[in-house]
């Protein structure tokens, strides 16, 4: 199939409709791919081409109007349609539609992107429409944020260029979608590559991530874990005490009794939630770092997505999956700086003895914050390549 966005520019690739989803990739892999919920689109329109090619209107939540040609027999294109129409009627059965402005206004990019700019900017929060004049009300968008807005951010804000990263990104996200209808095209991965803004960095990790979808489809979850689990001590919960007032001391947050607790409830949630794994060391560390840029609940997803998806193994109490990467990493070595292997042999010093922290912290316990993140920031982006690279 094509796709056609709303600047006229048209790539080839495969549409997959995984309900309640919607995704594309170009052949390329890089040119641009998105995923949607499917309850982000707002407007579905058949076009009528003369070219015999089946075509369709897709109009999703923020405005962007995406243009779909179906390449293929027709019954197949009539088969995708009824699949599309049908699932569509189910997200509006399921009153997630509806669910959508109460979700968003917890990001940060609503905030950064003029409401007007919005398909629904007209409606009341009961869907009634405000009168004309009225206009409406920004000031009552609250967006989640981290540890950061209230103990700052790590780095001078003007030395890392805060007000230019936030005037790219908002050009980016007008006109490319934002949060849950982000379209990622090249541009996007070289921002990122730039360095994201602190308040915006946390939406932009879950959104690469793919965590933001586990937060939208799961609301109300992690309260619930606490609350079902309060009171509860379990090995994993030993664990974690003993690693609380290790994680990241050096940040601000982490020298008082609210950044430990906020700390504390994270960590104590995921090991409720995934008792098979519980707790390891490291993911302290990891979660010190996400709760700067992020709120309990996203960095709770966020850390599920790290555990179960992105690093496999990991955080594991054999912690096969680094272990394995450390043989990797060791033959790239190996291979592609052969004087660098020599001298380690020579020396008699096994490699992933310096590595292996490396890889477990996302490079978070090795450098300067304020450099380690950007490492975090390519990592959401293009995935744990980066992080054989970086070493």
């Amino acid at each position: 199939m094509s796709l056609v966005d709303d600047k006229e520019e048209s790539y080839s690739g495969k549409l997959y409709l995984f309900v309640p989803y919607l995704a594309f990739t170009s052949h390329d892999r890089k040119s641009v791919r998105f995923t949607f919920p499917l309850c982000v689109i707002r407007r579905v329109e058949r076009l009528n081409s003369r070219s015999g090619v089946f075509a369709l209107s897709l109009m999703t939540w923020h405005g962007m109007k995406i243009i779909v040609q179906l390449l293929g027999l027709r019954p197949t294109a009539d088969m995708f349609c009824a699949v599309l129409r049908d699932a569509l009627k189910r997200e509006l059965q399921k009153g997630n539609m509806k669910l959508m402005k109460t979700f968003v206004r917890t990001c940060y990019s609503e905030h950064l992107i003029p409401v007007s700019s919005h398909v629904a900017d007209n409606e009341r929060e009961d869907g009634s429409l405000i009168p004309e004049g009225e206009g409406p009300l920004t000031s009552e968008i609250k967006y989640l944020g981290g540890l950061g807005l209230k103990y700052k951010f790590p780095g001078d804000a003007k030395k890392l260029r805060e007000a230019s990263k936030i005037k790219l990104w908002t050009a980016y996200l007008r006109s490319h979608g934002r949060n849950l209808t982000l379209l990622r095209y090249p541009q996007c991965t070289r921002l990122v590559q730039v360095g994201l803004p602190n308040r915006l960095r946390g939406e932009i990790w879950e959104t690469l991530s793919g965590s933001l979808y586990l937060r939208f489809s799961n609301p109300g979850l992690y309260e619930k874990i606490l609350k079902d689990n309060e009171g509860r001590i379990s090995t994993s919960t030993e664990e974690i005490e003993k690693d609380l007032t290790r994680s990241l001391p050096e940040y601000a947050a982490y020298q008082t009794e609210d950044g430990i607790s906020t700390l504390r409830r994270v960590l104590t949630a995921y090991s409720y939630k995934n008792p098979e794994l519980g707790y390891c060391q490291a993911m302290n560390i990891l979660t010190a770092a996400l709760l700067i840029y992020m709120s309990e609940e996203q960095a709770f997803w966020l850390l599920e997505v790290l555990c179960d998806r992105l690093l496999p193994g990991y955080y594991s109490q054999s912690m096969h999956g680094t272990l394995l990467d450390q043989r990797v990493f060791e033959s790239l070595v190996h291979r592609c700086l052969p004087m660098i292997h020599e001298h380690f042999q020579v020396v008699d010093v096994q490699l992933s003895v310096a590595s292996l922290p490396w890889f477990l912290s996302l490079y978070i316990n090795s450098m300067p914050l304020i450099f380690a993140f950007r490492i975090v920031d390519c990592f959401f982006c293009m995935g744990p390549k980066v992080l054989f690279q970086v070493a």
